[in-house]
């Protein structure tokens, strides 16, 4: 019989998380964990939006393909963590682009017609419609695209259940920091930032904006990632008093998104500012997504102000993921950008396929970190 390969998975966030749990509860595996604060980084930020459709872009059908599957994908995964007695927080119902004002039709008439052109399942709603549908939706808004196909999950409460249900199958976890991986004669050694090494036979590197820091790998690495800073706020409610769906508002081109949870929590994000690891909870950007919530969702405006966080995207220069093989069993599950969340499900279960099989799932090929080595 074969033995299993020994596996480290460097970075413990969503991604992380999600890669060991596949390796562990689907292959047997029992990978080892390295993060020294699991809990720290973007994944803690984001608002848990699985909106495939509503983050269509033009020009990147091909990874429009991976989110489709990325939200079946997490559907299963909530079974799986339901199975393990786990809940992912993962909720249906759909959701809504609004648009707030006047300006803001024509954008909506655009997407829909994109949307169309994709073949995806997106119903246009007059006006009232929309508020039939979503109450908490402000008298002077707009027309509205409704998709049951993009829908949510905590991802709070998912981080934490895909490593407690890695925990269970066999992973674990060191609290040290990665600073450089090396090649070794029988594999990969992990030198940690106290300079102890740590020795394995395949690696994957997931540790979001911060991988390409890690001394060891290629060159690209160095300026394939960068920080995008998003800042994201969490309001309370009295539950059963704020909106039902997830909605998406346009308001004089601006972007804003909440996201309600059964709780009484609602998200509202996020900014998008390319200013470095500034994490500094900005007044504007606080004032700007509540100014926008509020011409969407006025009766948000007496929620209580609960968190004000900030958080990194990793971004990349094509806005695709770095997913796949670098040389001889170590491997890249990294640059996600806005779909981190989404996307966790579908790369921790091919990253995990590819380290466990020594095969990479076809949908990998697109993403592959070679693509990067021509790049200046």
């Amino acid at each position: 019989m074969t033995a299993l390969p020994k596996v480290a998975v460097v970075g413990a966030g969503i991604e992380g998380a999600a890669a060991a749990f596949y390796m562990s509860a689907r292959h047997g595996l029992a990978p080892v964990l390295f993060d020294p604060d699991p809990f720290s980084g973007a994944s803690q930020v984001a608002a848990g939006m699985l909106a495939p459709v509503a983050e269509a872009v033009y020009g990147e059908e091909s990874l429009l393909e991976m989110m489709l599957e990325a939200a079946r994908e997490w559907s299963s995964l909530d079974d799986a963590l339901r199975a393990m007695g786990l809940e992912s927080g993962y909720r249906g119902g759909g959701s809504l682009l609004v648009a707030s004002g006047p300006n803001d039709v024509a954008e909506i008439e655009r997407t829909h017609a994109y949307y169309q052109r994709l073949g995806l399942a997106v119903r246009r709603l007059r006006a009232a419609e929309a508020r039939e549908v979503e109450p908490a939706l402000a008298p002077s808004s707009g027309p509205a695209l409704y998709t049951e196909i993009d829908n949510q999950v905590d991802n709070r409460v998912a981080h934490r259940s895909l490593l407690a249900g890695a925990f269970k199958a066999g992973a674990t976890l060191i609290e040290k920091r990665v600073a450089e991986v090396a090649r070794r004669s029988s594999g990969w050694a992990l030198l940690d930032g106290q300079g102890a090494e740590h020795h394995f036979d395949k690696v994957v590197i997931a540790a979001g904006v911060r991988s390409g820091e890690i001394a060891g790998l290629p060159g690209y690495m160095e300026k394939a990632l960068r920080p995008i800073r998003g800042q994201v706020l969490r309001l309370r409610v009295a539950p059963g008093t704020g909106p039902s769906l997830v909605i998406r508002s346009i308001w004089d081109g601006r972007l804003v998104y909440v996201v309600p949870r059964l709780g009484g929590e609602v998200v509202v994000g996020a900014s998008a500012e390319e200013v470095g690891f500034d994490a500094t909870r900005k007044a504007r950007s606080t004032y700007e997504l509540l100014r926008d919530t509020f011409k969407v969702l006025p009766g948000l405006g007496e929620a209580d102000l609960a968190e004000v966080n900030v958080g990194f995207r990793p971004g990349t220069s094509d806005n695709f993921p770095i997913l796949g093989e670098v040389r001889d069993g170590l491997y890249l599950d990294a640059g996600h950008f806005r779909h981190g969340i989404l996307l966790a499900s579908i790369t921790g279960r091919w990253i995990a396929e590819a380290v466990a099989t020594g095969k990479a799932p076809e949908g990998m090929a697109t993403f592959a970190p070679s693509r990067l080595e021509a790049r200046p």
